[in-house]
């Protein structure tokens, strides 16, 4: 199976700073993967790297600069985990998709992080699994799978274990789209699911998840076209 993972930045580098032992977590898990014949392909946010750094920028800069600033946090992320993954990686960062599949082609693992402003890495990976032609994108972030609404606002929100792209346009619909913000799908991301009529899947952040996406037995939320 052909798999494009979004790697949620705060998961893979949280609050508390890098892990060694997190990060090369995460590396045996697309290992894993990779050895049980899945072509796999990781697209890293800047989490709080990102966060912290356009923080301080937005004294200064506008969106589209911050945006800037937190394309590079992800390529720093990226770097992290490449550097874990060892002879299952390149040593480079690709910035475009036609690199990116250079390197897949080598029979790789490929980690790359954002590309353009004003586009998120969950916008970045549903374009990457379009472009070659993906059977799955899954969604690894510091939230279980969609709600009706924000869980960490709303105490009475719903998980839905099953919902149609259409569906996820509705509820992602008045998500912010400010440098670094961190919905659980970004609106642009909604619209390029849609579009490319890609399955989804939405799920915790934790290597164990990842690896039950692939084979159906996670706990997140599926998303069909």
């Amino acid at each position: 199976m052909d798999v494009v993972f979004a790697l949620g930045g705060s998961v893979l580098m949280p609050k508390e700073g890098a892990s060694t032992e997190n990060i090369q977590n995460y590396a045996k898990a697309f290992k894993k993967l990779k050895e049980m014949g899945h072509r796999v392909s990781v697209v890293v946010g800047g989490g709080n790297t990102a966060r912290q750094y356009i923080s301080v920028a937005r004294e200064f800069a506008n969106e589209s600069f911050c945006d800037e600033i937190g394309i590079l946090a992800t390529r720093m992320n990226s770097m992290l985990l490449i550097s874990a993954l060892g002879k299952d990686a390149v040593k480079q960062v690709p910035e475009n998709f036609k690199d990116a599949e250079i390197i897949l082609n080598m029979d790789k693992i490929l980690v790359m992080g954002g590309t353009h402003p004003a586009h998120t890495t969950d916008a970045v990976s549903a374009t990457l699994a379009e472009f070659i032609d993906a059977d799955l994108l899954v969604i690894a972030t510091n939230v279980d799978g969609v709600y009706n609404k924000d869980p960490r606002c709303n105490k009475d929100a719903v998980k839905l274990d099953k919902i149609n792209t259409k569906e996820l346009l509705e509820i992602t619909g008045s998500s912010s789209m400010s440098a670094g913000s961190s919905g659980v799908v970004d609106p642009l991301a909604s619209k390029i699911i849609d579009r490319a009529k890609l399955k989804t899947i939405v799920v915790k952040g934790i290597p164990e998840e990842i690896i039950s996406s692939v084979s159906g037995n996670h706990n997140g939320t599926t998303i069909t076209p």
